[in-house]
């Protein structure tokens, strides 16, 4: 018998089975660090959502997006990609997910098909996201560009984006986590919100970085710190001059009409006798009565005998009167519109809206594909106005932001250009229940105020109406789906803060600082080649 022979067998046949348990406990490794990458993801997914109203915790901002940086490390660049795609889609369906009931319960949409488009349009602002780690991972691996440099700014990038390309959705950025931070917010007046943004994601990147004991050049770190303490330092000065209390009284009407009834025919007269009732009982002695967004649900110009129950009103209690309504122009197109009528009962102007919902008041690109149509609100058949230009009253400008024309900063920006000594949200929230929805909506408006140094005066149908001062503190507000009238003060402004003088030049700015970064980091990439 050959033993030599047996042995070897014996000792290959005893070897299989080590190697078995290897190569098994080597691919129970991968599966767990697989587990462990995309648990990354979904943390920060979770913990975008969070940060955001109506939860607001806040603190978490500075610490959201290290998960997800940390998932992506070492990896390719494809993992990079479905990395940051993956945390977009969570936390994007955790934020909007209010869009299935405006879609569903009030536009008249199938329930299925209210959930299709959800999921697509999560799908599409989740590219975003994605971009962000791919491109970071890219200039990192490609350019030598260090992660705590680029991720600030490439953030930032991709939310400019999100907000400008196709009509925009300048929705939950990661600096209105910082709403209830007023001295922390206040530099917005001089950079814009972006900066915000560029403060929380460098934070983040370099609390990653020392976690993981990666190479950060202390004088970033120190320039990082140093610019979130200045940020501070005047946000404290400038909340320490308060602005002045105001010599204008205001009414704010919220006449929770539900939505299922605000376009009834029936209902019409009800709502206007609400409206006139409400008010009448409240508003002797203001100086501008708001009414929402469609409050007077008809064509004001072209009802005589509704128009001149309205027309009374500011008539009889010697106050200006704003107010939604529909228009319609000489070509027979519906415009969504605010009026402004003077003390005396005659219009004083109108402001047709110039940024449209698509989808929920018009339909994109509906001429050429027609079934497009299908997937818009009911209802939903505006045609956009001409420019922001204010309403004159007697006390002033009246900047007019219709629904969420106020969440773009673009446009209360140029609204404050072309004259606004306050700004006016008129809004129709009944849209989204009681969502999330509202609450963001409302937070928005702190930083927009800020912003422009002025009064943001904001009625909602079925709330969250409230006044905010220039420094974005809430100086009343409602609940939601409630009758309630807010009683305050504002001033006419005309100071004209840095952000309203240049705009959005960090923008400019942050795309030269990635420009030398890349130049610098490929030159040293070649030296160290060769």
């Amino acid at each position: 018998m050959d033993t030599k022979g047996l042995c070897m067998k014996k000792g290959r046949a005893t070897k299989k089975p080590q190697a078995g348990a290897a190569a098994s406990a080597r691919k129970k490794n991968r599966l767990f660090d697989k587990g462990r990458t995309w648990g990354g993801p979904f943390l920060s997914a979770i913990l975008l959502v969070v940060i955001q109203p109506p939860l607001l915790w806040f603190p978490l901002a500075f610490l959201a997006l290290v998960p997800l940086l940390d998932a992506v490390r070492k990896q390719d660049l494809r993992f990079s990609f479905l990395a940051g795609y993956v945390t977009g889609m969570i936390s994007y369906l955790g934020l909007i997910y209010w869009v299935i009931i405006a879609m569903h319960n009030y536009g008249g949409i199938d329930i299925v098909l209210s959930a299709v488009i959800l999921i697509l349009f999560c799908a599409y602002l989740s590219v975003y996201t994605g971009l962000f780690t791919f491109v970071c991972a890219f200039l990192e691996k490609r350019f030598s560009v260090p992660l705590h440099i680029s991720a600030p700014i490439v953030w930032v990038l991709t939310e400019y984006g999100r907000g400008t390309f196709a009509t925009g959705f300048p929705w939950s950025y990661i600096a209105y986590s910082q709403q209830p931070f007023l001295p922390f917010i206040q530099i917005a007046s001089v950079t814009g919100t972006y900066f915000i943004s560029f403060l929380i994601v460098a934070v983040n990147a370099v609390i990653y970085c020392l976690w993981r004991k990666r190479k950060v050049s202390p004088a970033y770190a120190g320039m990082v710190g140093l610019l979130c303490v200045v940020s501070l330092v005047y946000g404290a000065v400038r909340l320490s001059e308060d602005p002045a209390e105001g010599t204008k009284s205001v009414a704010i009407i919220q006449g929770n009409i539900a939505q299922d009834v605000k376009w009834d025919a029936a209902a019409k007269e009800k709502t206007i006798e609400k409206y006139v009732s409400m008010t009448i009982g409240s508003s002797k002695g203001a100086d501008l009565i708001v009414w929402p967004e469609t409050a007077m649900p008809f064509l004001y110009l072209e009802d005589g005998r509704a128009r001149s129950i309205v027309d009374a009103v500011p008539r009889v209690l010697k106050s200006n009167l704003l107010f939604g309504s529909v228009a319609r122009n000489e070509a027979g197109q519906f415009h969504n519109a605010a009026y402004a009528v003077s003390r005396t009962g005659e219009p004083a102007g109108v402001y047709n809206k110039v940024h449209l919902v698509p989808f929920g008041e018009y339909t994109p690109l509906a001429s050429s594909l027609p079934f497009l149509a299908r997937l818009t609100a009911s209802g939903g058949d505006f045609s956009p106005g001409e420019g922001h230009k204010p309403l004159a009253i007697d006390e002033g400008n009246v900047g007019v932001l219709i629904c969420y024309e106020g969440v773009f900063p673009s446009i209360t920006r140029k609204t404050v250009l072309a004259g606004a000594q306050v700004l006016v949200n008129l809004t129709n929230d009944a849209w989204y229940n009681r969502t999330s929805a509202a609450y963001q909506h409302f937070g928005f408006y702190a930083f927009r105020a800020i912003e422009t140094d002025r009064y943001v005066l904001r009625a909602a149908n079925t709330g969250i109406s409230g006044i905010f001062d220039p420094r974005g503190r809430v100086v009343k507000k409602t609940a939601l789906f409630t009758e309630e009238i807010v009683r305050g003060r504002f001033e006419m402004r005309n100071t004209q803060t840095l952000y309203v003088r240049f705009g959005d030049y960090f923008i400019v700015l942050i795309l030269g600082v990635l420009a030398v970064a890349i130049i610098a980091g490929y030159r040293h990439s070649v030296r160290t080649t060769h």
